[in-house]
């Protein structure tokens, strides 16, 4: 029941971005990822995974060619597929060996907007890494 509500406030926060004016579609996938996706990579992944810090495992989350070319483990996100998606099985620690951020779980709102990240296709307008 809570993974249902927090999923359902996702869903929310990502439909508030469908309201366009006159009832017209809104939704701006470079929005979405920059507003909801990006502050918690920064925050979250790229102590360990940018090239700005040590890279763990050979995964760049600072930009997009980063997560898809992946690290030792080939691409970090299939798009659109949550079970096959290295990045959100490791955020779910379901697995203690590959669990991240190793310390401590993400916040479950954060995980579900990750795995809606991934189910809308991963949309991430960055070409070049970026700068702290």
């Amino acid at each position: 029941m809570k993974l249902f509500a927090l999923l359902l406030i996702a869903l929310t926060q990502v439909a508030s971005a469908f309201a366009g004016e006159e009832g017209k579609p809104a939704y701006d996938p470079d929005q979405f990822f920059r507003a909801q996706i990006l502050p918690i990579l920064q925050t979250r992944c790229y102590e360990c995974h940018s090239r700005e810090h040590e890279v763990e495992g050979e995964l760049l989350l600072d930009s997009k060619v980063g997560w898809q070319t992946g690290g030792e483990n080939g691409p970090a996100v299939k798009p659109g597929d949550l079970k096959n998606s290295p990045l959100i099985q490791a955020i779910r620690h379901l697995d203690s060996d590959s669990a991240m951020p190793p310390k401590k779980k993400l916040p479950p709102i954060e995980i579900a907007l990750l795995e809606t990240w991934v189910l809308l296709g991963a949309p991430d307008p960055r070409l070049e890494p970026s700068r702290k």
